[in-house]
């Protein structure tokens, strides 16, 4: 009798068990009974039935490492991945979500969010758990889309990808929002502190510039990659400073200045004993981001006054500048002749080093009589608005935007008042390598 029960009472819980499962297949939870118990209640969504919520995610080149991302606790799992791939530098990304009047909502922080580094799949995965984690945070259920989603994307440079993104989108997360609109990261950037067209040029881990006119035609320059281009960018200061030391080595060509701090910071920075060593670096085991990231060294070097860094500060300022004067050689007088004249917004960790940049920008601006004026701006917002702008644009959702607050001016130009600066006199510096270890060269 005893043993009956007991087969009887085991195939109960069995039963028991598989109803319980089908119930939770059915509302989609994983919770207590309670929870089980009030479907309907959970999917009454009619309050939320004349809510408007815009999203925007900006996905931005830059060299920076380490940010963490505080807020971005949605799924263990989910959180660790991207947190670790933030470490490894490259395209971070941000959600920013607003409401119909155009108030800031919350901001959720994200990682590499570029398709062709990560797939479509997975950059899709990662949009939809940011903005998962800003529904959490402002307790709108998943089932909930958004009025619209701006996606400005590092990436996001072509028409027939970007279609392909946007099916990926909607095929795999049909619920993330109503409308979409998806462009670069670049014009979200002017979005942001422009309403009438100008410059966005992005010197970060690489380089881009987009001209955008009065009637929404685009123009660009760079943007091409480190195989065809990133002047001005991270990226190729490093090569540069790289490039320049091995052949100043080979005695192929002598460096415009003494090696004498580079050469050690690059043994350092990549730790490797000599050229041979850094090959892997180059080859092997690129990593544009991680190699890119010797560009902090320059720039310390810059403060410490070694000629070399600041030989390479100078020539990448120039290089910026000529980006500018291509796209104003094609601007229209309507962009040119507006208040600050040509307005160009500055996007990238490179603009920290602008004041060993900016004499030489200046020079050539002058030099290329292509503007009068102009004035170089920095964001004082997440590019992420601007990409929520064009969403709301997309929608008819009308408010005023704060332009003048979302951006700084931090120079600007006037053809009649300037004065070019006296060459500067770069006081030679010593620099010894530090430790027993002799390394080639020395």
């Amino acid at each position: 009798m005893a043993g009956k029960k007991k087969k009887r009472g085991k195939g109960k819980r069995v039963d028991e068990f598989q109803l319980r499962k089908n119930l939770r297949d059915q509302v989609g939870h994983k919770d207590s009974d309670e929870e089980i118990e009030k479907p309907e209640e959970e999917q009454d969504l009619s309050q939320f039935a004349d809510m408007i919520r815009i999203g925007g995610v900006e996905g931005r080149t830059t060299a920076e490492r380490g940010q963490i991302f505080d807020e971005f606790l949605y799924n263990e799992l989910t959180f660790l991945i991207m947190y670790l791939t933030a470490l490894s530098g490259g395209t971070l990304s941000s959600l920013v979500i607003i409401d119909e009047k155009g108030t800031p909502l919350t901001e959720v922080k994200g990682p590499d969010t570029n398709h062709w580094s990560i797939g479509m799949a997975e950059a899709v995965t990662r949009i939809n758990t940011m903005v998962q984690r800003g529904k959490e945070i402002l307790e709108i259920p998943d089932e909930v889309p958004l009025a619209a989603l701006g996606l400005c994307l590092s990436g996001c440079e072509e028409e027939s990808s970007n279609r392909l993104l946007l099916e990926t989108i909607q095929e795999m997360y049909p619920n993330l929002a109503k409308e979409y609109i998806l462009t670069s990261d670049t014009l979200g950037s002017l979005r942001t502190g422009l309403e009438n067209g100008g410059i966005v040029l992005i010197a970060g881990t690489g380089s881009n510039a987009l001209m955008v006119g009065r009637n929404g035609t685009t123009i660009r320059c760079g943007g091409w990659g480190h195989m065809m281009g990133d002047e001005g960018s991270a990226y190729n200061i490093a090569h540069r400073a790289c490039k320049i030391v091995f052949d100043d080595l080979d005695g192929l060509a002598q460096a415009p200045e003494a090696i004498a701090y580079v050469w050690p910071a690059m043994r350092n920075y990549y730790n490797v004993i000599d050229r041979t060593e850094m090959l892997p670096h180059i080859y092997t085991n690129f990593d544009k981001t991680k190699f890119a990231g010797f560009t902090k060294e320059i720039a310390t070097g810059c403060e410490k006054g070694d000629p070399l860094c600041l030989y390479l500060l100078r020539e990448n300022g120039k290089m910026l500048a000529k980006h500018v004067v291509a796209l104003a050689r094609k601007a229209h007088n309507e962009i040119k002749l507006t208040s600050g004249g040509l307005n160009v917004v500055c996007v990238g960790s490179v603009w920290k080093s602008w004041k060993f940049m900016m004499d030489d920008f200046a020079e050539e601006i002058h030099e290329s009589k292509a503007v009068d004026e102009l004035s170089l701006l920095q964001l004082n917002v997440s590019a992420a608005v601007g990409a929520c702008y064009l969403a709301a644009e997309k929608i008819d959702c009308i408010f005023d935007k704060p332009y003048d607050k979302n951006v700084e001016a931090f120079y600007h130009y006037k053809r009649e008042n300037y004065v070019k600066p006296p060459t500067p006199i770069v006081t030679k510096a010593k620099f010894v390598l530090c430790g027993n270890q002799k390394a080639e060269g020395d």
